[in-house]
């Protein structure tokens, strides 16, 4: 039992002693999970609470004083990150493409009775008209309570008959009161549109195959890319090294291997999605297929020059895990880019993730053309041409 015992803590020895001489590993091991944690708290401590920031495009046609200062608090908004728009259609379009995650038109003055404000929502994006709504009711408290107060008596004056002198006065002393001291308003004062061509869970199943795609595409991209680690492991690669064409031949094979894998599975999935969900992969085929192909490239180069990076498989297996992730949680794989801080949104950009969700969504929801694309073309396309381009160069070290 006691010899079993030492070779278990023999064994447990060697392994510590391979970890702690492995520095790269040892760092990504112990240091790379509370970076993890730190990023993906900062990423899902922004889907809930009051802290969200949604961006909003705000056209006011009515141009009343209640109504200007709604528009005005709302643009002061710390809980907004809101923008004017000349009319209607300039927000409808806005919301349309992307621009803003919601609309809001202020259609009439807010102190006479009726629906005044619009709120122009995007299906996809779901949390972003409520929370318009909730800021509007707020700056409308703040801004202009006394609006609230007219609507109600103008809404009970054809039964109350015309005010006396002094029941008006009384009632703009109280809307003066109102204005110093602002109250809750609770009123139905919104009407929702969708935009143009919206269908039902449309717009988010475009998202979710997008962000599925990619996930995916680097992950087994990742994974494939590690069998550089066993060719240097086995000594194929030294043997490759001595001959005249060298490694470069193999890795531009696995870079080719990795893009039609990942072609092939985004046909799977976008076939299941046009199937099942109506996604209309197959009506938009023509900018479809360059932006699976740009997003296949870049899985492929980017994991290629990653796994070339490191010296070892445990290193490159938990780099792997940790790009993966990483990328995944602030590019929008798991949670909607819209709901993070307006910080982490601008982090996005610097993910393929962020650039294969909105190429797709610009495709298939928005119906977009080219010049709504061609930028995440050649940026997907650049990512893993440079990766495929380190690989290529790594690759000729022969102590690597």
């Amino acid at each position: 039992m006691s010899g079993r015992l030492a070779m278990s803590l023999a064994m447990m020895r060697v392994m510590a002693l391979e970890l702690w001489r492995d520095r790269a590993a040892l760092v990504m091991t112990f240091l790379l999970p509370p970076l993890v944690f730190l990023i993906f708290s900062s990423v899902f401590a922004g889907t809930s609470g009051d802290n969200l920031q949604p961006k909003l495009a705000v056209a006011d046609l009515a141009r009343t004083d209640a109504s200007r200062r709604v528009a005005a608090a709302l643009l002061k908004s710390p809980d907004l990150r809101a923008e004017t728009a000349p009319d209607a259609a300039t927000v409808r379009s806005r919301v349309k493409s992307g621009q803003v995650d919601a609309g809001l038109v202020i259609r009439a003055d807010p102190a006479q009775p009726g629906k005044p404000f619009l709120i122009v929502a995007d299906p996809s994006r779901a949390v972003a008209a409520p929370l318009a709504q909730a800021r509007t009711q707020q700056a409308l408290a703040a801004a202009a309570p006394d609006a609230a107060l007219r609507r109600s008596i103008d809404s009970v004056a054809p039964a109350l008959g015309e005010l006396t002198p002094v029941q008006s006065a009384r009632i703009d002393a109280a809307a003066e009161q109102l204005r110093a001291k602002p109250q809750p308003v609770k009123d139905d004062l919104f009407d929702r549109e969708d935009i143009a061509g919206a269908r039902k869970g449309g717009a988010v199943i475009a998202y979710y195959a997008g962000a599925v795609m990619i996930l995916f595409a680097l992950f087994s991209a990742m994974q494939g890319a590690l069998s550089l680690m066993e060719e240097r492991r086995a000594g194929v690669a030294d043997r490759l090294l001595a001959g005249v064409a060298g490694m470069g031949p193999v890795v531009t094979g696995k870079f080719l291997f990795l893009t039609a894998q990942a072609f092939v599975q985004a046909v799977m999935i976008f076939v299941v999605a046009q199937a099942i969900y109506g996604v209309e992969a197959l009506q938009h085929f023509a900018l479809w297929l360059p932006t699976t192909l740009a997003a296949g490239v870049c899985s492929a180069g980017l994991a290629l020059g990653l796994v070339s990076l490191c010296r070892t498989r445990d290193q490159a297996q938990m780099l792997s895990t940790f790009v993966i992730l990483v990328l995944a949680a602030i590019g929008g794989s798991m949670a909607p880019r819209f709901l993070m801080p307006a910080w982490l949104q601008s982090l996005g950009w610097f993910t393929p993730h962020a650039w294969v969700i909105d190429a797709y969504q610009a495709v298939l929801w928005r119906d977009a053309g080219v010049a709504a694309v061609y930028k995440a073309w050649i940026v997907l396309a650049g990512v893993g041409a440079a990766g495929l381009v380190l690989a290529q160069l790594l690759s000729r070290d022969p102590q690597r």
